[in-house]
Order: structure tokens, then C-alpha cells, then sequence
């Protein structure tokens, strides 16, 4: 199993995207694999804005974000008080923004990776819990 950032689910759906071809091969490899993924729930936001800013295509955004929610491909986990305050613990201890504190907490709580391509999380988040590039 996997976390998987938004930044990566973000790419995965933006053609345009210039990281988007390693993000699909590592996304179809994993599959291939068996491996499955999870993200917080967050991921719907996130991916939304993604797609609406980066493309001004708002019509695209709720669409991708209909799928997700609705397709299983990722697994998304509500956020619980656990999960928030560790997250908060996180951003102040090792400055990295409050939304992406909420992965690399989930990613502790599993004992999984994190996938992003975020450069703070896979820098800073590094002290925590496995991460890496798709």
C-alpha cells in the first residue's frame, strides 16, 4: 500500500502535467503489482484546485474529482482528531504546510509510503516516514 500525495494523483490526470509520464508509469507499475493506495480525504480538494488552477478548466476539475470519489482507486481516509493533531505536530516541528502534514501522518499511522512529488514533504517529511518520487 501506498499514501499517495495529490500532487501525484494531480499529475496523474493532467497530460500537461511535465512530470506526468513518470508519475503514470510508476502508478501503472504499482498496480501491476498489486499494490493499492490510500490518501486523507482531503485528496478531493486538493486535486480540484489542482486541476482548476493549473488548467482554468473547473468543468475537468469536478469531473476527475467525481471519479476519484467514486472509482476506488484510492482509498481515502477520513480525517479523525488523531490524525489532525499529529498532522499539526508535524507542520510545527518540521515546517511543512498543514494539508501535507495530513499525509505524511497517514503515512506514519500505516506504516506505508508516501509517493509525492512535493518537494517540502520529500525533503522535510523524510525524518518521519519513507518517501518518495513516483
Amino acid at each position: 500500500m501506498a499514501v499517495i500525495d495529490a500532487s501525484v494523483y494531480a499529475a496523474l490526470v493532467n497530460a500537461h502535467e511535465k512530470e506526468h509520464a513518470s508519475s503514470w508509469a510508476w502508478f501503472e507499475q504499482a498496480r501491476a503489482a498489486g499494490e493499492s493506495f490510500v490518501a486523507p480525504v482531503i485528496l478531493l480538494a486538493e486535486v480540484a484546485a489542482a486541476l482548476s488552477r493549473g488548467m482554468g478548466d473547473p468543468t475537468l476539475a469536478h469531473r476527475v474529482v467525481q471519479q476519484l470519489a467514486h472509482a476506488e482507486v484510492v482509498e481515502l481516509i477520513p480525517i479523525t482528531m488523531a490524525m489532525a493533531e499529529q498532522a499539526a505536530e508535524i507542520a510545527a516541528e518540521h515546517r511543512i504546510r498543514g494539508c501535507d502534514a495530513l499525509y505524511v501522518a497517514l503515512a506514519d499511522q500505516l506504516s506505508d509510503t508516501l509517493v509525492t512529488l512535493d518537494r517540502q514533504q520529500l525533503e522535510r517529511g523524510a525524518a518521519l516516514v519513507t518517501i518518495r518520487a513516483p
